[in-house]
């Protein structure tokens, strides 16, 4: 048993409910009596819901995964999940993990990716010290080993057609993007600091021109671009 999040398993509970149905009709599809459902809702019932329990939560509604119940009632550690696959422990979660999303979900597992949060600061500062916080799905086409996911909080990437509560498909940048290419970048020119979304254009060895140009930056030293990936791909939670 890793962390169980009681607080956050609740929340993902009645998210789960929904507002349409009654305790008794939830508490039925989860194969629960409405007093044990009442009280684990009402930060009662000590211990978390086992998975079995969890997994039919997952399968009677559209808004709340077999996995995030999972991490948050302590049964999967996402520091594992999302660790070093070189580790035999790693390897081990990640097979599970991916046996329950096979047969609980019927999602292919290479689907499934890692999302960090907009206004997560250790993100910015340093992704490989940050936990994910989220999953979101994106076409297994667009997906490599080592993409992840940034969901949106606010709605400055309107001129993307991006809005809050979309998820960005990232893929990590090793090499110097190619004209238009279209990445996540953090621009430090003066005293700006602009965490942002552009189009790419090599003018030479040490400028460049993003776009769209909205702030009239014009010709920018490659200096004051931190590059930290291509934008493969948006999702959006309907």
């Amino acid at each position: 048993m890793y962390v169980y999040n009681k607080d956050k398993l609740i929340n993902l509970i009645k998210k789960a409910k929904g507002e349409d149905k009654t305790v008794s009709k939830f508490a039925k599809e989860m194969g629960v009596s409405r007093p044990y459902l009442n009280n684990l809702l009402n930060k009662k019932q000590k211990n978390p819901p086992n998975p079995d329990i969890l997994q039919k939560v997952a399968e009677n509604n559209n808004q709340v995964r077999y996995v995030e119940l999972m991490v948050a009632a302590g049964y999967l550690d996402e520091k594992y999940i999302l660790g070093d696959k070189n580790d035999k422990k790693v390897r081990s979660i990640n097979k599970m993990l991916s046996e329950y999303i096979e047969k609980v979900e019927d999602i292919n597992p290479r689907e499934v990716v890692p999302s960090y949060n907009y206004d997560n600061e250790s993100f910015w500062d340093d992704k490989k010290e940050c936990v994910a916080e989220d999953y979101f799905i994106f076409p297994e086409s667009y997906v490599t080993d080592s993409s992840y996911a940034l969901k949106i909080t606010n709605n400055n990437f309107k001129y993307w057609r991006i809005i809050k509560g979309d998820y960005i498909l990232i893929r990590p940048a090793n090499n110097e993007p190619a004209n238009g290419s279209t990445i996540l970048v953090i621009i430090r020119k003066g005293g700006d600091y602009n965490r942002t979304i552009k189009r790419y254009y090599i003018i030479n060895d040490s400028k460049v021109r993003l776009e769209p140009d909205i702030e009239n930056y014009g010709e920018i030293d490659k200096s004051e671009v931190k590059i930290i990936g291509f934008v493969d791909y948006m999702g959006r939670q309907y």
